[in-house]
């Protein structure tokens, strides 16, 4: 990875496994992240079209902030490939000087490690999970979702409901394999059933073995997507809660691959390749709309 000053742009654009996002780097052009103007920029018809936006670095006491956005242009709490594109741009454009840092999101802070800077591996600790229905914005009594019964979609389900920064449920699948077209059928009728008060992401997974799963993905904000780096986090974990797999996991998505390892106190870690696509400015008429009024 180069450690040259990247040139001033309006916006960078990564992507992790076909997971894309789009950088806009305020210290660079004046952006104001407002609903409208997130789904615009994200819009893959009108706009530059991504999964989701960030927006930062904003000031922090240690380490960097930013802001997380879905493509629908709702604040998210963390995403395991935002952050980990984040990492790879503030360590390309100069602002972060080490291949170790902290970022800061709300969900709080999340460690992150350039592992290799020219295959652009990237390892970020994304902290401890749980299956408290309290954490995960159950409906219901308190209690641990490991295994919950749902009905969705016309299907009774067997359910992990896992809360890593944002709320999850990880559908097991034992015979039927994950496809694209169950994720888009079950996976709306998971991510707005009333039990969850917020809505959820959804994964639905087939365990290969001990050391690999496969998971099909449809986000909360986002719909159906390639690859999810909190998604592939959760899904491992469910699996691994459930004595399926190990502490290390291989999570296999359409979009690729990732490592997801678990250690003794139940952090996660996640690790994988984040690559760049392109940099550019906006047309004339969109950034004045953008930058109509500057907010950090």
């Amino acid at each position: 990875m180069s450690q040259d000053t990247a040139p001033a742009v309006d916006f960078a654009k990564y992507e992790a496994l076909g997971n894309d996002y789009i950088v806009i780097d305020p210290r660079h052009t004046a952006f104001d992240p407002t609903p409208e103007n997130v789904r615009l920029a994200c819009d893959r018809h009108f706009g530059l079209g991504a999964d989701g936006l960030l927006y930062g670095p904003l000031s922090a006491d240690n380490g960097f902030r930013l802001r997380i956005f879905n493509p629908d242009g709702t604040e998210c709490e963390k995403s395991g490939n935002g952050l980990r594109i984040f990492a790879r741009y503030l360590r390309e454009a100069g602002h972060a000087i080490t291949d170790a840092f902290t970022l800061h999101s709300l969900a709080g802070p999340s460690a992150v490690r350039i592992l290799d800077g020219r295959a652009g591996m990237v390892r970020i600790d994304l902290g401890p999970a749980t299956t408290d229905s309290r954490a995960v914005g159950a409906a219901g009594p308190a209690r641990p979702m490991l295994r919950e019964p749902l009905h969705a979609a016309g299907s009774g389900l067997s359910v992990t409901c896992v809360q890593l920064g944002n709320p999850h449920c990880v559908v097991f699948l034992d015979d039927e394999p994950a496809s694209e077209e169950l994720a888009r059928r079950i996976g709306p009728a998971v991510r707005d059933h009333e039990l969850f008060t917020q809505r959820v992401n959804v994964e639905l997974l087939n365990v290969i073995d001990r050391e690999n799963i496969r998971i099909e993905i449809y986000e909360r904000g986002a719909g159906y997507t390639l690859s999810s780096g909190s998604s592939a986090c959760t899904a491992a974990f469910a699996a691994h809660a459930r004595g399926l797999t190990g502490t290390r996991t291989t999570v296999h998505m359409p979009g690729g691959r990732v490592t997801v390892e678990i250690d003794d106190d139940g952090r996660i870690a996640l690790s994988g390749e984040v690559r760049p696509v392109l940099r550019g400015h906006w047309a004339q008429r969109i950034g004045q709309r953008f930058a109509s009024r500057s907010s950090t």
